[in-house]
């Protein structure tokens, strides 16, 4: 007999008619669909050829189910799940985006028996690493279909073909199944066996498994993939001084790889690729536009603003100049204006007694441009440091420290 593991699970469901799938779904997904008429009534499906995919678990040869006009909700066929049934179908590459799975089951009025239909994100047919992620229980003795391992219930319907459906979120590691239209469950896609997480984020197969039961029906049972949602990053804001190079970096997370770039810098410049630089001539606010385009030629954009400001100053202390009083320049070595540029003249020596600081302000130091500053009238006596510093409305500073004797009202070197 089959090992059952404790897992927790869980449904959601949002109607799907399995026929006209492919206008359901559009050009972004993909999908797995069998209603069992391609096959002959009677046909044992057990992994031939001509079975679909259909295999029994664990390659066990006398595992298979019959297919069979007995029941059907659409077209001539259904696959009767009894007695030692216990077929799988593998899947592959299914490890992201939004998985919506769903069956249609006829349980008859005189079912006997526990019958299992199970989701699994890990399986191979050895029976070695084998992660349930879904195990319902039908049990004709309670009456009810049960989320195994959890304990949620519902009551059995007969005698009519009833909807199971699984949505699987592997983007946000979600589980959600109804069972004829009627939550059941909802919990992470990857709780392991005890419920405490390890799972993987896979869908690998499905098994409809009988357990010695009697016949459950299955027909239109159907499996669609969307991919991730396609969602663009241009990061930003950003900025910086004109004709300095600014470094873009874009990201992208869905969508079909590989993908395409083309980046608007808002200037009438472009670039193409991923995480592109660019320097900007003029100073203003501009609006990069980031355009990423997949595999499926499905396009996305993100925006960014850019500041970029007038080129900055560099400010230079020149040089200090002692004798009757101290005289020095601030400088404007960058290529950018210096604005509101305020200055100071500090002597930290103990005996100054008249003169310990001096400030001022300058409008305005153009680029290449300097202006002379003075400190007042000093008086003291002994050796002190000169401190001569600037700063300016765009942020830049200078300062400069020279050793002096003061002698009185005259600053003197110190040798």
């Amino acid at each position: 007999m089959k090992t059952f593991f404790k897992i927790i699970i869980g449904v959601v469901g949002v109607f799907f008619l399995v026929f006209g799938a492919s206008a359901i779904f559009g050009a972004n997904a993909s999908s797995w669909a069998d209603n069992f008429d391609s096959y002959t009534n009677g046909q044992f499906l057990d992994g031939g050829a001509d079975d679909g995919g259909w295999k029994c678990w664990n390659n066990n040869p006398g595992a298979g189910a019959y297919v069979t006009n007995t029941q059907s909700h659409s077209g001539l066929n259904s696959v009767d799940i009894n007695g030692t049934a216990d077929i799988v179908h593998e899947y592959e590459g299914y490890t992201s985006g939004y998985l919506p799975f769903l069956c249609l089951q006829y349980i008859p009025a005189d079912f006997s028996g526990e019958s299992y239909f199970i989701l699994l994100s890990e399986y191979n047919d050895s029976g070695s690493g084998i992660i349930w992620a879904v195990q319902l229980r039908f049990d004709s003795d309670l009456g009810v279909v049960e989320s195994e391992f959890n304990g949620e219930q519902l009551p059995l319907i007969y005698d009519t073909w009833v909807e199971i459906r699984c949505d699987i979120d592997l983007n946000t590691d979600w589980l959600l199944i109804f069972y004829n239209g009627a939550l059941l469950a909802e919990h992470a896609w990857t709780d392991t066996i005890q419920g405490t997480g390890g799972g993987t984020l896979n869908v690998a197969a499905v098994d409809i498994y009988a357990n010695s039961a009697t016949s459950v029906y299955y027909d239109d049972m159907f499996f669609a993939w969307y991919p991730p949602p396609f969602v663009p990053d241009a990061g930003g804001p950003y900025s910086g001084y004109v004709n300095q190079n600014i470094s873009f970096n874009g990201f992208v997370s869905g969508g079909i790889e590989p993908y395409t770039w083309e980046w608007d810098f808002g200037d009438g410049a472009t670039a193409s690729i991923q995480n592109p630089t660019h320097a900007y001539s003029v100073a203003g606010n501009y609006t990069a536009i980031m355009t990423v385009t997949d595999a499926e030629s499905t396009t996305t954009s993100d925006t960014a603003s850019v500041t970029i400001f007038p080129p900055p100053p560099a400010l230079k202390i020149g040089v200090i100049t002692g004798g009757f009083g101290i005289t020095s320049y601030i400088k404007n070595t960058g290529a950018g204006a210096a604005t509101n540029v305020t200055w100071s003249i500090a002597l930290d020596g103990n005996r100054i007694f008249l003169g310990k600081s001096s400030t001022g302000t300058i409008a305005t130091i153009a680029p290449t441009g300097k202006e002379a500053i003075k400190a007042r009238f000093i008086f003291g006596f002994g050796k002190t440091n000169i401190v001569v510093s600037a700063t300016c409305n765009e942020g830049i500073t200078a300062e400069a420290t020279v050793s002096r004797f003061v002698l009185g009202p005259f600053i003197l070197k110190v040798e």
